[in-house]
């Protein structure tokens, strides 16, 4: 009998034991939402966030088009796109309050005149036009990314303007910015329709905060934000950029 009991006994703690060691390597391999990043000799750090951006509490960077639309009637801004998304929850019913705050902080800068235009926005601001926004307790960074036609669908997309407008948006933040967190997502994907992969835009993100970070502290962090669904949908090689973010940060 004794020799039964003591055979259950060691059964019971090897099955115990080994259903342990099971949920620690699960845990251990379960993908994490939260990366974080120190760049070598500057009080700054660099965030990658798997999840969404519309519930981060910091500022937000928000990409938008040149003309500044913010119709979202017949989908011409999406609600699915980051701007959509901030639109309808933040300013659900009174996107003229929107244009109203978007029009005051472009009051004393250059446009061009569109003649094409019947139904949406006629100015139309340069690659990089950066505009400070505040509703609810929460800060918005509109950047302008991206030239839209008069049906709201984007023309001539390159890297050149996702060069460009990161370029113009870190030097707008650092004139007249907070140095605070800063939340970003994969600018130029969605409908702006840029080919390149969101590796190759999210690596342009890092490399081009970095480098603009060098003379002065623009943001104390930047929290790059990454859809849990286009992981898989898109193929994105985490791996990949986590050791571009930690190499970035150390060189």
């Amino acid at each position: 009998v004794l020799n039964f009991f003591k055979v259950n006994i060691s059964q019971t703690i090897f099955s115990c034991t080994l259903i342990v060691g099971m949920i620690v390597i699960i845990i251990g391999n379960w993908p994490k939402k939260e990366y974080v990043f120190n760049i070598i000799g500057r009080d700054i750090k660099i965030k990658l966030k798997i999840g969404d951006i519309v519930k981060e509490k910091n500022a937000i960077i928000v990409p938008t088009n040149t003309t500044f639309d913010t119709k979202m009637e017949n989908d011409f801004i999406s609600i699915h796109s980051v701007q959509g998304q901030i639109q309808d929850k933040y300013f659900k019913g009174d996107i003229s309050n929107l244009d109203c705050l978007i029009e005051k902080e472009l009051k004393n800068i250059e446009f061009t005149e569109l003649i094409d235009r019947k139904e949406s926005k006629s100015k139309r601001y340069e690659i990089g036009t950066t505009i400070e926004i505040n509703q609810k307790s929460k800060r918005f960074y509109f950047l302008a990314d991206s030239d839209i036609n008069e049906k709201g669908k984007t023309i001539n997309p390159s890297m050149m303007n996702i060069t460009d407008a990161l370029s113009r948006l870190w030097q707008y933040i650092g004139k007249y910015g907070h140095v605070e967190p800063i939340a970003i997502p994969i600018i130029g994907t969605g409908r702006m329709g840029i080919v390149n992969s969101r590796e190759e835009i999210l690596k342009h993100i890092i490399f081009s905060f970095v480098a603009n970070n060098t003379s002065e502290k623009i943001a104390t962090e930047l929290i790059i934000y990454i859809r849990q669904e286009d992981i898989k949908k898109y193929d994105i090689d985490l791996n990949e950029i986590i050791e571009y973010i930690k190499y970035t940060c150390k060189f």
